[in-house]
């Protein structure tokens, strides 16, 4: 069964500066980072490639069903300050805008621990520290690899976005989650019979091109 995109939405680096911002509560942190993050989700069932464009306010992330990720399977774009959500069906064409709303994931049941026992390693070139949420409730064990680094932004998305995964609904119960960014996750039961993972292979900071977070003019909006 594939999942949706994520994770994601997975990313990031460096020092953010933060900023509140929006009406009805809503809030918003302007990122100076710019450039292109390349990570992969592993399932049971299935394996997806994304890259992500990061530029100031906006994400762009394509899903990719191959590794050579020359067609994009789907495309999502979003402009965090606007709190809106570009959807595009690269195959058909099309694209179908939603306004998002700021919200965590849902409610968790039973009780949990997180585990931080300081171990860390580097990926990316990232200092990461571990975690791990336990919730025998829920069957889950989450192990996360957090860098040093402020990433802002990926709290932001992964608010929007409103994702059901238990390893996005977790992510909110870590220490610092507003500027934290996980490098690594893995979902897995509470016999330790893994879920679902996925890594930042790449991470390239560089201008990005605004064009990358505009429809293309031959897309026709599917209401």
């Amino acid at each position: 069964m594939k999942l949706s995109i994520l994770t994601l939405a997975i990313l990031f680096l460096n020092i953010f500066s933060l900023a509140a911002n929006g009406d009805n509560g809503e809030r918003h942190r302007n990122s100076n980072f710019s450039g292109e993050i390349k990570y992969i989700q592993y399932t049971p069932f299935d394996t997806t490639y994304y890259t992500v464009y990061v530029s100031k306010d906006k994400i762009r992330i394509d899903s990719f069903n191959s590794k050579d990720q020359k067609k994009a399977q789907k495309i999502m774009i979003y402009d965090l300050k606007a709190g809106k959500i570009i959807a595009l069906k690269p195959s058909e064409k099309i694209f179908k805008l939603t306004d998002a709303k700021f919200s965590p994931s849902e409610k968790i049941r039973g009780s949990y621990v997180i585990i931080n026992r300081r171990n860390t390693k580097y990926i990316n070139g990232y200092k990461c520290i571990q975690y791990r949420v336990k919730n025998r409730i829920e069957d889950t064990d989450i192990t996360y690899w957090i860098p040093e680094n402020s990433f802002p932004f990926y709290y932001e998305m992964v608010s929007i976005k409103n994702s059901m995964q238990k390893a996005q609904k977790y992510f909110f119960m870590l220490p610092n989650h507003e500027i934290a960014f996980p490098m690594q996750t893995v979902e897995r039961n509470t016999l330790r019979e893994e879920r679902l993972s996925y890594s930042v292979v790449k991470i390239d900071k560089k201008p990005i091109k605004d064009t990358l977070f505009v429809v293309p003019d031959n897309y026709v909006l599917n209401d």
